[in-house]
């Protein structure tokens, strides 16, 4: 996650922040902007502060950018080039939006130009525009003192159908600043959306599966592991499940080489998690079913694993999770997998609530 501070700010301002995001699974990336903080030069204008951004990103591929105020539209800037476009996952805006009125903006901002007044009045004259982009846009709004009026909003929403919109009332304009905790929980639904990009980039919606596509189902699994309350890491893996493919669905979107594409996009625990159940050599394995540490056969390499605690737990959900929702959808177009019933009993014995929940 690349994290863009307001103008007159700088990177300090995300810590309370970050010490949440990275509790649910990012990785957060920020830095002073140019003129501010520890950073030198001077910051004249939003071309200058967005080539700075797009350059982040480069060093970043796949990442979700957080802009709040300046860094906010020095982000939109930035991703109106297509190269830099495709890098990112998804885009959060902190109460900015680009369809901004400037006279009104000028007058918000009348007492607290400071040093950067230079900067302002060009952001003003080349505020960007927001094209077309294909990837999820979250703006976080703040309450009385928020730069924003309704119809800035409704301005952004129709820029397309993945804009989705929450407010901060307890906050003002510097959302960070003033609710940092509270922002932070409004962006962490956001760390599916690497993972999100990295599926479609290997064309997990253009394969066929029951139900739809791979992407389909994936994302079908996640919601249920999320609904069952799972952890960060069980929904990211659940969403990434089947990336080097099963011993059931051999079909892979990655080779089990490059372990360190899906790594980079879920973390490290949470691949991990992918690589067991995609690895997992189930004649030998299931026949174990009850054991516990569980013995698990990698398909890959032919050692041998003991799995055991959460990551036994984690491996069982998930599991029933996709079994569940393939048997589901395989009996609209084809016949039921045989045995699914009674393959949810045996790992019921390692995640009772959710086969429970399946069973009823």
């Amino acid at each position: 996650m690349l994290l863009l501070h307001a103008g007159g700010e700088r990177r300090q301002v995300w810590r309370p922040v970050t010490a949440v995001l990275t509790d649910a699974g990012f990785r957060c990336v920020a830095f002073d902007q140019r003129g501010h903080g520890e950073s030198g030069g001077t910051a004249r204008t939003l071309a200058e502060c967005a080539d700075d951004v797009a350059a982040l990103i480069a060093t970043e591929p796949g990442c979700v950018v957080v802009g709040a105020s300046l860094g906010g539209l020095a982000a939109i800037a930035a991703l109106a080039d297509p190269a830099v476009r495709k890098h990112v996952s998804g885009l959060v805006l902190v109460d900015v939006v680009p369809n901004l009125e400037p006279d009104r903006i000028r007058r918000f901002l009348a007492s607290r130009l400071g040093p950067h007044a230079e900067l302002v009045e060009d952001i003003l004259a080349h505020l960007p525009v927001l094209g077309k982009i294909d990837t999820p846009i979250l703006l976080v709004r703040g309450g009385d003192g928020s730069v924003l009026t309704d119809a800035d909003v409704e301005g952004l929403r129709r820029a397309g159908p993945q804009v989705t919109v929450l407010r901060v009332p307890t906050a003002g304009h510097l959302i960070a600043r003033d609710q940092p905790v509270r922002l932070a929980e409004a962006i962490e639904p956001a760390v599916d959306w690497p993972a999100s990009h990295l599926l479609r980039e290997l064309g997990a919606d253009a394969i066929a599966h029951p139900g739809g596509t791979v992407l389909d189902h994936l994302r079908r699994v996640h919601t249920l592991v999320s609904e069952w309350g799972a952890s960060p890491r069980l929904r990211l893996a659940a969403l990434c499940h089947a990336a080097y493919g099963t011993d059931g669905r051999p079909h892979r979107l990655l080779p089990p080489h490059r372990r360190d594409r899906l790594r980079r996009a879920i973390g490290t625990d949470a691949e991990n998690l992918v690589y067991r159940y995609c690895s997992c050599e189930r004649r030998s394995t299931y026949a174990r079913l009850g054991a516990r540490p569980l013995p698990l056969t990698d398909r890959f390499t032919g050692e041998v694993i003991e799995l055991d605690g959460s990551d036994l737990a984690d491996f069982a959900i998930l599991t029933i999770a996709n079994e569940w929702d393939v048997a589901r959808h395989a009996a609209r177009t084809e016949e039921v997998p045989g045995g699914i019933h009674e393959l949810i009993e045996a790992f019921a014995v390692y995640a009772p609530e959710a086969a429970a929940r399946v069973l009823a």
